[in-house]
């Protein structure tokens, strides 16, 4: 499976280098997903799974439990058996999406037996148990409730009912069908059904990232913003069952074991998925926050030169804020008429021009005693025939 139509593959699948031309993500799940015949019948696959846990998980203690009595206290071969079906439930579920992993061809049959030394499948195997473990222990709550006649029952059901049915069968399911109404890469809307074994293979292999855009702002909704709302959801659902049956273990005559077996499960359970999502929230702000140095420290290096600061001279030129314009030629300060020096500063320095002088030197005015600045040779000009700034004194008027 190392080679597809959608690009040329490197080392196989484990590895994960694209060494042609970029895959699309609708590609790279399509040649993923060849043995077990494309992604329709991955994703189909999925979605029984997802459905049958859950009828399972009703079916199971709506049948074997006994309904007729409300028992605190059960005996050593009662909790024997309710831990082998327990077990059983839990071993076949991971089993089952162990083997969509393994006919994907990420992982091997040797693999399995040392999943459990693999730091990549740690947290996620973790987690899926204690997350089948809680929905179970949930759902026996309910039963137990009722049996016992206490009108919390209601509260717990009503908590499944939400977040169960209404929160992860019909929201997730219709939006992982829909790729989260387009809004995810196309063909990862399973990443909904929040199975942790399946995400975590197929993120170990990705040769591309999937949140990229395109765009100069992000996508508005991710994978890994997908997951992390999922996660928030179950972390809110065993907030209400727990302080639920704590309620419950503090209003019965005496102590249940299984609901105290199910305080615990659902308190590990929520503690760790909160760890988790900080976790990874907090790594996200750390890539921000370092995407936006670098972005800011190549800006600085492109920003333009500094202008020279502006004069009284200059004027403001209304189509443009990067330049200001140059003083008029003959303005005040100038030293030229019409873009051209003025004869009286060729090959003389001048002084600064105090009192509306021209700026000249006294010995190079004109010799009548008058102190003018005009030069017998300059060009009438609309100032009274004088160049403008070099008008007489005023005292000799």
């Amino acid at each position: 499976m190392g080679r597809g139509g959608g690009g040329d593959w490197e080392g196989g699948w484990g590895h994960g280098v694209s060494t042609g031309r970029e895959m699309s993500a609708e590609a790279f799940m399509e040649e993923l997903c060849t043995n077990t015949g494309g992604y329709g019948r991955f994703f189909w696959s999925l979605t029984l799974q997802y459905l049958g846990w859950w009828v399972g998980v009703v079916a199971v203690p709506a049948l074997f439990l006994d309904h007729h009595r409300c028992e605190s206290k059960q005996s050593s071969l009662a909790w024997l058996m309710y831990a082998a079906v327990v077990f059983a439930m839990l071993a076949f579920a991971v089993l089952l999406e162990l083997s969509v992993v393994q006919r994907l061809g990420l992982l091997r049959a040797d693999e399995i037996s040392n999943i459990w030394n693999e730091p990549k499948w740690q947290m996620p195997l973790l987690s899926t148990v204690l997350w089948r473990l809680d929905s179970y222990t949930d759902v026996v709550f309910i039963f137990i409730a009722k049996d016992c006649e206490s009108s919390l029952w209601w509260a717990s059901l009503a908590t499944f009912v939400f977040g169960v049915v209404f929160g992860q069968l019909l929201f997730n399911l219709c939006f992982a069908c829909s790729d989260c109404d387009h809004e995810l890469p196309t063909s990862f809307g399973f990443v909904l059904l929040d199975f942790k074994l399946v995400n975590a293979a197929v993120r170990s292999v990705l040769p591309f990232d999937p949140d990229a855009s395109h765009l100069p702002v992000a996508r508005p909704v991710t994978l890994r913003s997908t997951a992390h709302l999922v996660a928030m959801e179950k972390i809110v659902g065993d907030i209400a069952q727990v302080s639920i049956q704590i309620l419950f273990l503090g209003t019965a005559r005496a102590a249940h074991g299984f609901v105290i077996l199910s305080v615990l499960v659902g308190a590990v359970h929520g503690g760790l998925s909160l760890v988790v999502l900080l976790r990874e929230c907090w790594q996200d702000e750390v890539k921000v926050q370092g995407q936006d140095w670098v972005q800011g420290t190549a800006l600085q290096s492109l920003a333009p030169p500094q202008q020279r600061a502006w004069s009284a001279g200059d004027e403001f030129d209304a189509g443009s804020s990067t330049q200001p314009i140059a003083p008029k030629p003959g303005a005040p300060g100038s030293g030229s008429y019409g873009g051209v020096p003025s004869p009286r500063t060729l090959g003389r320095s001048t002084s600064p021009d105090y009192g509306g002088r021209g700026g000249a030197a006294a010995s190079d005015r004109r010799g009548d005693g008058r102190g003018s600045d005009r030069w017998p040779n300059d060009p009438p000009t609309a100032y009274g025939g004088r160049s403008q700034g070099a008008q007489e004194s005023p005292d000799l008027l």
